[in-house]
């Protein structure tokens, strides 16, 4: 079976066809870091993670990157109410998100790019579009004149650009359009800024993954990921600034996860309503949370149950018990029923997840092998190598059992 992956803008599971170098260039959205990351976080990176973990089990070689935005509004507004500097208080929530992705078995990326650290780049950027006339600078603040580009807002979200609910520009706005987005926002008095041909000032949200990702992948890249909240404006106003600079679509796939969602209503930090990854650590393991997110699609928005954490540690129990179970098996074996579950095993993982990876069948599979491993009776020795070598090999694609010797 072909791996085929789900497209945002074409709205269809599409076969992955690898560049001629076979080489995959992956960019995910990273967080803003003002905050400890809530489970929305830990299922989109925990489902990137898992994807690029199969992409390169089916023989790809991946070049992942994923940022920071360590410098943002929000994170000069809650560094001053804590009395640190900004890119001080930044950096404690980088850390603590590290330490978060390393609890859950998220593999480090190739590349961590911050804001910060690529103010150059974001500039030549921005320089760029200016000189090909997709943007223009007034009085220090430079803006991107959508109406100029083709990949207009809605190739993502699918919206109509008339059907996007503005207000109207009030007068002497220095925009020439509602819709005209930052680029290069001049400094306020305090703030975090650095020098530019427009004045001091700070880069604007969305040029920042270009400029990032641009310069660790190239253009177009391959995947582009995310959560499903990023599609408009962020994403869509990326593809914008990639035609504009580059002449080229940003993403050949546009991959994005869904909510997770508290009383029906999306967990997030800007609305409060979050449950951070740590408080959850506090009582499972970090392998036990990622099983348990991965029991539901990527793409599906999924109601935050405390039970499935529950529910979840006892099946990955069960999974621990086979394991140590095989690890000691030297009895006269069964004939060939081990065998041919591990089989059908292998048979139906792949079957999942080269279906948009079907990582909620693909545990499914895991379960019904060690149900069926719970019926035989005597495993020979080599049966029970056997065992644990296919929990290995499917483990090692889920993140899971990576303890297993």
């Amino acid at each position: 079976m072909v791996l085929r992956l789900y497209n945002t803008r074409t709205r269809k599971k599409e076969p992955l066809e690898p560049p001629p170098d076979g080489r995959i260039r992956m960019y995910v959205c990273g967080p803003t870091t003002y905050d400890h990351s809530h489970l929305g976080h830990a299922r989109s990176y925990v489902a990137f993670d898992t994807i690029r973990r199969y992409l390169e089990a089916s023989g790809l070689r991946v070049t992942f990157v994923q940022n920071f935005t360590d410098i943002e509004e929000v994170i000069i507004r809650r560094a001053a109410a804590a009395g640190k500097p900004p890119l001080e208080y930044a950096q404690y929530f980088i850390d603590a998100f590290l330490e978060d992705m390393r609890a859950l078995n998220v593999r480090v990326p190739d590349h961590m790019p911050k804001v910060t650290e690529h103010i150059p780049d974001i500039l030549s950027l921005v320089e760029r579009l200016i000189d090909r006339g997709y943007a223009y600078s007034v009085g220090g603040d430079v803006y991107f004149r959508t109406r100029k580009a083709e990949h207009a807002f809605g190739i993502l979200s699918h919206q109509r650009v008339d059907e996007i609910v503005v207000e109207p520009l009030p007068p002497g706005s220095p925009k020439e359009h509602p819709l005209d987005f930052a680029l290069w926002k001049r400094s306020k008095a305090s703030e975090p800024s650095w020098p530019s041909p427009w004045g001091e000032g700070r880069p604007g949200w969305h040029v920042e993954c270009n400029a990032m990702a641009h310069k660790y992948l190239g253009a177009p890249l391959d995947i582009h990921g995310g959560g499903v909240d990023l599609k408009f404006p962020h994403h869509e106003s990326e593809a914008m600034i990639a035609e504009g600079a580059w002449g080229v679509e940003w993403s050949r796939r546009w991959m994005h996860n869904g909510f997770i969602t508290l009383e029906r209503e999306k967990m997030s930090k800007s609305l409060g309503n979050f449950v951070t990854i740590r408080e959850v650590l506090k009582e499972y393991p970090g392998e036990v949370i990622r099983m348990c997110l991965l029991k539901s699609h990527y793409r599906e928005d999924v109601e935050y149950d405390r039970e499935c954490f529950r529910r979840t540690q006892a099946e990955y129990d069960a999974v621990l018990a086979q394991i140590g179970r095989a690890e000691s098996a030297s009895g006269r074996g069964t004939g060939g029923k081990v065998d041919a579950l591990l089989a059908r095993t292998r048979q139906v993982f792949r079957k999942a997840m080269d279906d948009d990876v079907r990582t909620d069948e693909a545990v499914y599979a895991l379960q019904q092998m060690t149900e069926g491993l719970a019926e035989v009776e005597e495993m020979s020795a080599a049966e029970g190598g056997a065992v644990v070598a296919a929990v290995k090999e499917i483990g090692a694609t889920l993140g899971l059992f990576e303890s297993v010797p």
